[in-house]
Order: structure tokens, then sequence, then C-alpha cells
């Protein structure tokens, strides 16, 4: 009888433990607050970390004029902004080096307009404090980061194309929306 009890015990403990595993996953996923910026876009228009609340998530992904992987995607990102729009999920590029004269800006236009590239593009001031502490400390490209209404980045970075993670971002996509699909 002392076996069956120490069982039932050890049975109950395991599931115990186990159903707190699957509750509450948002907790177990990272949320830092994206950095706050006013930039302009390769179009000249102002945009600030605002942009975050009007859409349930914002993917941002940070590339440079010199990155082939980062221009190899910008196809595939160009769809996926096209197919997420209707379930008002955002998409903009940040070109990290696009702020850091007129012959880098003209050379990301020219990259975004040769690949169709119709998302918002952000032109970072390297005298900004988001160039400085955030782009700055950026170690890869492409770089992309999920990020929910209220601002705050969902798990870590994606590094590298997106298309090949799409599982991890569909996944850190509904943690955004907080389950909700």
């Amino acid at each position: 009888m002392k076996k069956v009890v120490r069982l039932f015990l050890s049975l109950a403990a395991c599931a115990a433990l186990l159903a707190g595993c699957g509750a509450g996953s948002r907790e177990l996923v990272s949320e830092t607050p994206f950095p706050e910026f006013s930039e302009t876009d390769t179009e000249g228009n102002s945009i600030t970390s605002d942009i975050f609340a009007e859409y349930d998530v914002t993917i941002v992904n940070f590339w440079n004029n010199g990155c082939g992987t980062c221009i190899a995607e910008m196809p595939e990102l160009e769809e996926m902004y096209q197919e997420f729009q209707q379930d008002n999920i955002n998409l903009i590029g940040v070109g990290a080096d696009s702020g850091e004269g007129e012959e880098q800006l003209e050379l990301a236009r020219k990259i975004l307009a040769e690949k169709g590239v119709t998302y918002q593009n952000i032109v970072p001031n390297p005298e900004n404090d988001f160039y400085k502490e955030f782009i700055g400390e950026i170690g890869g490209y492409p770089t992309t980061y999920v990020v929910d209404s209220e601002g705050n980045i969902i798990g870590a970075p994606l590094i590298g194309n997106v298309k090949e993670q799409m599982d991890t971002l569909q996944s850190r996509i509904e943690l955004a929306r907080g389950g909700k699909e």
C-alpha cells in the first residue's frame, strides 16, 4: 500500500510540474521594450516608435547595403508584408547604414526599388541614440525583431533569413497578439 501511495504522490507531483510548463508560456519568452526612436524613412517621412501602437504586431527587419542575405530576402519580406496587412501586422525595415551619408541613402533607395519593396524603411541618424545604443550593437545582418502593440520586443531576435525561421516567427507573432489568432 505504501508503494501505491508513493507512486500516486510521485505521479501527482509530476503532473503538477508538467501542468505548470504549459501554463503562461508568454512568461517564458522575454519582453524587452524596443527603444524609442524618431527618424525619417527613405521617402523623407517622419516615423516614430508610436507606430507600434497602430498594429497588433510589427516585424522590424534590420539590414544594410552590403548584406547579400538581407537584399536577397527582401522580395520574401515584401510578400509577407502584403499577406500580413490583412491581419493588422506591419513590417518595417531599418537600413542600418542608409543614414551614414547621401551615397548610402541613394544606394538603399536603389536596392529597395530593384527588389520591389513597398514597406516603410527607416533611415537611422547615426547621431541619434537609436543608432548609437541599439543599431550599433547589432552584431549581424539581417536581424529581425517581433514587437507587440505596446512596443515590447517578443523573444530573442531572429538572425539570418526570416523565411527559414517561419515557425519561430509565427509563434512570436501569436505570443505578441496575446495568443489570439
